[in-house]
């Protein structure tokens, strides 16, 4: 008998508003996909803050469409969301909550088979995933207090440590100053990466790179948004740094520019945006131009660094995955499973599905 999906529901997580020196993570929306023979698989949709309600009915909307169809045919599911539900024209919000859909009915899968889901998706590349910590904070921070929280994730095992040291308004002199203190903190062998955010010209990009050439950078992150490829191409032939982008970008399409112009060295699609098997197109189509993938994941560091583990295992460009370690425990209270790092790398995992358990009573609070 062909399992069909019975319930498609969303879960939002609130953001912690607790008044931290650091940061607060943001809220997190989750979706509960149960099929008629009683299989529950959880996914996780990318969100921009202050998006969640937005995003949550927008699940909604799309699991009352899919209700009813195979649990299975989930490259039928992930078409649509461009396709027939997306009309050629689907937004954020679109391709967050079918790649919500797409991960749970993923995990379903898995543990329908017993079967983690990295081998549904074709097997193991690596034994492990390397992580980067990504230390943002949207608050002023010193240099002392930059290599101070660059340092602690150096002692927690961390090989690689991505930092934001320039905002819209720093100037060149209080950049190379927060730099400086971090590479003197965690020493010569401990790499760093710088995200821009997309606030710089190509101009000021260049500039920063330069200034920025000492300290031996594994890559210079997102000078502005990537919709301008031959702007990206000539700001990646003027610096040293392996040059990044490709948060902002949902699926291939949008990626095709930037290779095509040989714009980049390393994209950053995120799991909760793009869906595992989007992941899992874009990467093929960035391994003939030599583009390595570093999948972007501001999600949780439970369910969404699962997808994203899951996925970067059969990846042969693999790069490194995004971490928040600050935020590693923040649904710890809810679920089970979460993937530790250890010395910089995750393990493969061998629980079938995602490998991560809800407790259903207590996230029965958190119900859109």
């Amino acid at each position: 008998m062909t399992s069909r999906i019975a319930q498609i529901d969303p879960y939002l997580i609130p953001a912690d508003r607790d008044p931290h020196a650091w940061w607060s993570h943001k809220p997190y929306l989750l979706v509960r996909v149960e099929t008629d023979d009683g299989i529950v698989g959880w996914g996780e949709c990318h969100m921009l803050s202050d998006r969640e309600h937005a995003l949550a009915a927008m699940v909604r909307t799309v699991g009352d469409r899919l209700c009813g169809r195979s649990a299975t045919d989930i490259r039928r599911v992930h078409a649509e969301a461009f396709g027939a539900f997306g009309q050629q024209r689907p937004g954020l919000e679109v391709y967050s909550a079918y790649a919500g859909i797409e991960i749970a009915l993923w995990d379903a899968l898995g543990k329908r088979l017993g079967a983690p889901v990295y081998q549904l998706l074709g097997g193991a590349c690596h034994d492990a995933v390397p992580v980067y910590a990504n230390i943002f904070s949207p608050n002023p921070q010193t240099p002392d207090a930059f290599a101070e929280m660059a340092a602690r994730q150096v002692a927690a095992g961390h090989q690689t440590i991505k930092l934001y040291p320039f905002t819209l308004n720093t100037t060149m002199d209080e950049g190379v100053a927060v730099m400086s203190a971090v590479r003197d903190a965690v020493g010569p062998e401990i790499g760093l990466a710088v995200d821009l955010w997309r606030h710089a010209t190509p101009a000021r990009a260049i500039q920063i790179a330069k200034a920025l050439e000492p300290y031996d950078l594994v890559w210079l992150e997102d000078p502005f948004a990537p919709s301008d490829a031959a702007s990206m191409r000539y700001v990646r032939t003027s610096i040293t740094q392996p040059l990044l982008t490709g948060e902002t970008l949902p699926s291939r399409r949008e990626f095709e520019a930037l290779f095509a112009e040989r714009a980049v060295d390393i994209i950053n699609p995120d799991i909760c945006q793009s869906g595992l098997l989007e992941m899992q197109a874009i990467a093929s189509m960035a391994e003939p131009y030599f583009v390595t993938v570093s999948p972007h994941n501001s999600n949780s560091m439970a369910l969404g660094t699962a997808a994203a583990v899951h996925s970067a295992l059969g990846l042969p460009n693999l790069g490194l995955t995004e971490y928040f370690p600050l935020f590693e425990g923040a649904l710890d209270s809810l679920c089970t499973g979460r993937m530790p790092v250890r010395q910089g790398s995750i393990e493969r995992p061998s629980a079938p599905g995602l490998g991560i358990e809800f407790d259903t009573q207590a996230m029965q609070t958190f119900r859109v």
